[in-house]
């Protein structure tokens, strides 16, 4: 029996990974509609904001971290909501420090990078640092830890792996995951457990970025710009 349905974009939408990864693992039936902003969407979500859930119950949310701690905690004997309540008042504060700290510098980054934004440089430049002071916290917080909360698998480590996905698809070759081992161990653990790989694609990790601070027209076409779509733009400004 479906249990709702979950309105997103194609592909592996950052914000959408996690809710998608929590469904399979608690056998939840998720109708996906890769097709936002038609009238079902915008009746849940009245900003037209991606992901947005509708359950058969009748229920409507907006905000990826109610939809996807909602739908974890449909398993009443989950671990993935922690042991206590500080584990679970921390899987919180990561999931939101991630959405909101990493993930819309990445995006303001990227977009005038592929021409979808005026570009410049000193704008971008400042992204970067900001993103990168955000990655900083979480990499001094993973010295001698393999989770985001406690010592096992949470919500917290499924969903900010979907957010910072982001990064590694488009900015962070090798050098960057030299310079930040502690994040990069991480996310290469996250990604590769069942319940992330199940609901995504492979996670090919970059030699080189595809994305640097270089104006898009002077830029040799690179295969990231010339293949950006509208899609992949809200993919992480949603």
């Amino acid at each position: 029996m479906v249990f709702g349905t979950l309105y997103t974009f194609p592909g592996d939408h950052p914000r959408s990974i996690g809710i998608k990864a929590v469904a399979k693992a608690n056998n939840l039936d998720l109708r996906v509609v890769e097709e936002p902003r038609i009238p079902e969407h915008i009746e849940v979500s009245k900003l037209g904001k991606v992901p947005a859930f509708h359950g058969e119950d009748g229920l409507k949310l907006f905000e990826c971290i109610a939809i996807a701690i909602y739908i974890t905690s449909q398993n009443e004997k989950t671990t993935l909501l922690g042991k206590t309540k500080q584990d679970y008042i921390n899987i919180l504060k990561w999931m939101s420090f991630f959405n909101m700290e990493i993930l819309i510098p990445i995006v303001e980054m990227y977009l005038p990078l592929v021409g979808i934004r005026p570009y410049n440089k000193d704008s971008v430049d400042t992204y970067d640092k900001m993103a990168q002071a955000a990655v900083d916290v979480v990499e001094e917080h993973l010295n001698n830890r393999s989770f985001l909360v406690g010592e096992d698998l949470t919500l917290a480590d499924i969903f900010c792996a979907g957010i910072i996905a982001f990064g590694f698809q488009f900015f962070y070759g090798r050098s960057w995951r030299d310079a930040n081992p502690n994040v990069s161990r991480w996310f290469e653990s996250i990604v590769n457990q069942s319940i992330y790989s199940d609901v995504t694609r492979k996670v090919e990790f970059l030699e080189e970025p595809k994305l640097t601070n270089v104006a898009p027209e002077m830029a040799e076409k690179s295969e990231a710009a010339s293949k950006a779509t509208p899609d992949d733009v809200v993919a992480g400004a949603e």
